[in-house]
């Protein structure tokens, strides 16, 4: 059954009256500690680099498919300073190279890419340089996705379905801090060819955009505009939207929205938007209950609707294990069957 937005939230609200402790937000950290913890990374001796990455393994059991048991990820990071001023990152991941299905019928597959690989140039809070590939700043689930610290196993179709997810270029960054507020900036663009062309839904190599979110107390809203040419139809699409995060001692909203205008090369218009509505309550300190409700118009002038409700579980703040229902209708693309309800479930760790 769906849901409307407001209804999701409001249920959620009710829960995070009675629930006994915080829903906690989790982030990488920024300054890795100097010994080994689970999720920091190991230290490459005096080089000033660290060694770190996660895995990921899900199951999905679709109403009108075979249930699938899936190493879905293997990534690896190698990040550090290479100077008083200069940060090295780097990401290749290993995506859905091992699979069993419920008929016992085995896959394995090589899916190799190099996810990010960048060079910062930090001059300080305020200006920033960032050049190489990069995760696109649009919205809050891109830029932190890796399973283990996101709240449900399925992705929202609003975080990745309208913009590309990566960008190879050089973007400007950083924060402007008032007593209290923060405004955090990014401008990007990209005027060539990617590191590695087979990652993400949306490929361009001509895209220039921009972001600004403001933080007050434990309020953060943001606002992007992007243009960019699709690498593959030539399409010229120009969006923006909004994203916001609220948290109180018990409950977070996070909901972000993007609306845009698609002109293909023979000069046709068409719309396309998607948006979710999230809602996270603590239980417990390592226990979390989940729901969202999110809508996607494609530019193929076709619908997507989805609720998810789900479980949280974090023995270790590095650690996840989730379990998700996600009621299912329509779809985005011509090519797609219609979509049905699934049960998911997923271990995930840093290390």
């Amino acid at each position: 059954m769906h849901r409307p937005p407001v209804v999701a939230a409001f249920v959620l609200a009710l829960i995070g009256l009675v629930a006994p402790r915080p829903a906690a937000a989790q982030s990488p950290p920024d300054s890795p500690p100097q010994g080994y913890t689970l999720g920091s990374g190991l230290r490459l001796g005096d080089s000033g680099m660290r060694l770190g990455g996660y895995i990921t393994i899900d199951f999905e059991n679709p109403s009108n498919e075979r249930a699938t048991l899936t190493f879905d990820d293997a990534s690896l990071f190698v990040f550090g300073d290479i100077g008083p001023r200069l940060r090295f990152f780097m990401e290749a991941e290993e995506t859905q190279f091992w699979q069993i299905d419920s008929a016992g019928r085995v896959e394995a597959t090589n899916n190799s890419d190099l996810e990010r690989l960048y060079v910062d140039y930090l001059h300080g809070d305020a200006f920033k340089v960032r050049a190489g590939k990069f995760l696109t700043p649009v919205g809050t689930w891109n830029e932190i996705h890796p399973d283990p610290l996101t709240w449900t196993v399925s992705r929202p179709v609003a975080s990745y379905a309208t913009f590309p997810a990566f960008t190879t270029g050089v973007q400007a960054f950083g924060t402007w801090a008032t007593a209290d507020r923060d405004v955090d900036y990014n401008v990007f663009v990209q005027h060539n060819a990617s590191i590695d062309r087979s990652t993400g839904d949306r490929r361009t190599e001509r895209m220039v955009g921009g972001r600004v979110r403001l933080r007050q107390g434990r309020v953060e809203v943001g606002v992007p505009a992007v243009r960019y040419t699709e690498r593959d139809t030539g399409d010229v699409v120009t969006f923006s939207g909004a994203d916001l995060v609220a948290r109180t001692g018990r409950l977070e909203l996070r909901g972000e929205a993007t609306a845009g205008r698609v002109r293909s090369i023979d000069g046709d218009a068409r719309a396309e938007y998607a948006a979710y509505l999230q809602g996270v309550v603590a239980l417990t300190d390592r226990l979390f209950v989940v729901g969202r409700q999110e809508r996607a118009h494609s530019r193929d002038e076709l619908t997507y609707t989805a609720t998810s409700a789900g479980l949280l579980f974090r023995p270790l703040p590095a650690m996840s294990f989730k379990l998700e229902f996600q009621g299912r209708s329509g779809r985005l693309l011509t090519t797609d069957a219609p979509k049905g309800n699934q049960l998911l479930a997923s271990f995930g760790v840093l290390f």
